[in-house]
């Protein structure tokens, strides 16, 4: 049995094994010896251990405060959008009952010309996206226009707008006669 003031480090026997570098850099990572080999005592041993501890203790509460954190904004986010895409929905849905109750309220003859408006709307969106400056698609051709570009606005340039009596897109604007039925009599 070992008296209770026995202290290894201090044994005479053993000071050929704990002047190993490899022994004595494990002795400084424990904490039992200092940089120069000085003992450390049990009651600044203990202090520094509750010290390496209670700095254990706070890295790990303040890493799962940042993770729960970063989880909280990211659930935050995720119903944000969720609430804009169905104000969206919704807001669509509206127009959708308020252009049928307006439809219902008007005269046969003017829902024609409401049909009309709204093409003519969506086709004056369409030249001014074609119109509005954007990077070349790829490489340019003869004309200097980028391939794809070109290729759109010659498939562009075969819609008409409604009401114009002319073709509308890739900046071309020509005459466009029609045929009126013949009266019936």
């Amino acid at each position: 049995r070992f008296p209770a003031t026995y202290n290894s480090l201090t044994d005479k026997h053993l000071a050929g094994y704990f002047s190993n570098p490899r022994i004595r850099r494990h002795l400084q990572k424990a904490g039992l010896i200092s940089r120069s080999g000085r003992i450390i005592p049990e009651k600044e041993y203990r202090l520094n251990a509750m010290r390496k501890d209670q700095q254990r203790h706070i890295q790990d509460s303040l890493a799962d405060a940042i993770f729960r954190k970063v989880l909280d904004m990211e659930r935050h986010h995720q119903l944000e959008r969720k609430r804009k895409i169905e104000y969206s929905l919704r807001k669509e849905r509206m127009q959708k009952i308020k252009t049928s109750l307006v439809l219902d309220l008007v005269p046969q003859r003017h829902k024609f010309l409401f049909f009309q408006v709204e093409q003519f709307r969506g086709s004056l969106e369409e030249v001014i996206l074609v119109h509005s400056p954007h990077p070349p698609l790829g490489p340019r051709t003869h004309n200097g226009l980028s391939a794809p570009v070109a290729g759109e606005g010659a498939a562009r340039s075969q819609r008409r707008a409604p009401g114009l009596g002319g073709l509308c897109g890739g900046g071309h604007s020509h005459q466009h006669q029609t045929k009126e039925p013949a009266p019936s009599e």
